[in-house]
C-alpha cells in the first residue's frame, strides 16, 4: 500500500501538475467513475493499433512490435527447451541441474510468451452493425442481449470516453502507461487499451469518440 502511495506521488512529481478533478467534466457521472487505473501493469510502447475495417466498424489489432515481443519471449522459451530436451537425449541423464534448470527456465519463458500472444492479439472490436463494442471472441448471440460489464459494452450504454494514466516502475526502468475506458451511464468501465504511446492513445480515442458521438473524458 505505502509503495503504490509513494509511485503516486512520484507520477505527480514527474507531470507538475495536480491530480485530475472529475468536477471539471461538470458531469455527475464522471463522480461516480473510478478514476484509478482499471487494469493494472501496462507497457511502455504501443501495442495495439487502431484499424478502421469498413465504414461501421474499427478493431484495435495487435502492433507488429508487440507481436514480435511476444514471439522472442516465446522462442528463446522453446529454444532453451528444445536444448535441455536433447542434452537428456544424448547423455541420458534426466535429473541434471545444468539440464534441468535451463529447460525449466525454457519452459516457463515459452507459457509467458504463448500467453502475451493469446491475449496481446484477441480482438478489440467497435461494430456498428451489432452496435456494441467487444473485447475477445463473443459469439453474436451474446451480443444481442449483452449489457455493460468487463468484456463488452452496447453502443447505446456508452456515456464517455475516459483516458486515465499509470505510473510503472520495476528495477530498471519506470513510465507511464496510458490506458483508454468505456464509461457507461451507470459509470461502469471497461477497457479497451493500455500501452505507452500518449500521442497514439488520444489520437485514437478522438477517432472512436467521433464514431461513437461521445465526449472523452481526458485524465491524463
Amino acid at each position: 500500500m505505502f509503495r503504490n502511495l509513494i509511485d503516486k506521488i512520484k507520477s505527480l512529481a514527474a507531470d507538475g501538475r495536480e491530480p485530475f478533478n472529475p468536477a471539471t467534466l461538470d458531469d455527475p457521472v464522471a463522480l461516480r467513475t473510478d478514476w484509478s487505473p482499471l487494469k493494472g501493469g501496462g507497457a511502455n510502447f504501443c501495442t495495439r493499433k487502431l484499424v478502421q475495417v469498413s465504414p461501421l466498424r474499427y478493431e484495435f489489432r495487435a502492433a507488429a512490435g508487440a507481436i514480435c515481443f511476444y514471439l522472442i519471449f516465446f522462442g528463446l522459451g522453446a529454444a532453451a527447451l528444445v536444448f535441455s530436451i536433447s542434452q537428456i537425449i544424448s547423455s541420458e541423464k534426466i535429473i541434471a541441474p545444468e539440464i534441468l534448470i535451463p529447460g525449466g527456465v525454457g519452459l516457463v519463458f515459452a507459457i509467458i510468451g504463448s500467453v502475451m500472444l493469446y491475449f496481446g492479439t484477441l480482438p478489440v472490436v467497435f461494430d456498428k452493425q451489432h452496435n456494441c463494442f467487444w473485447r475477445g471472441r463473443i459469439p453474436d448471440d451474446e451480443l444481442i442481449y449483452a449489457t455493460a460489464n468487463e468484456q463488452l459494452m452496447p453502443f447505446q450504454e456508452i456515456h464517455a470516453i475516459q483516458l486515465i494514466k499509470e505510473y510503472i516502475r520495476s528495477k530498471n526502468s519506470s513510465y507511464h502507461s496510458y490506458e483508454m475506458n468505456l464509461i457507461s451511464r451507470d459509470g461502469v468501465r471497461t477497457n479497451v487499451v493500455d500501452h505507452g504511446n500518449l500521442e497514439k492513445i488520444q489520437a485514437d480515442a478522438q477517432t472512436l469518440a467521433e464514431f461513437l458521438e461521445v465526449p472523452i473524458w481526458n485524465g491524463i
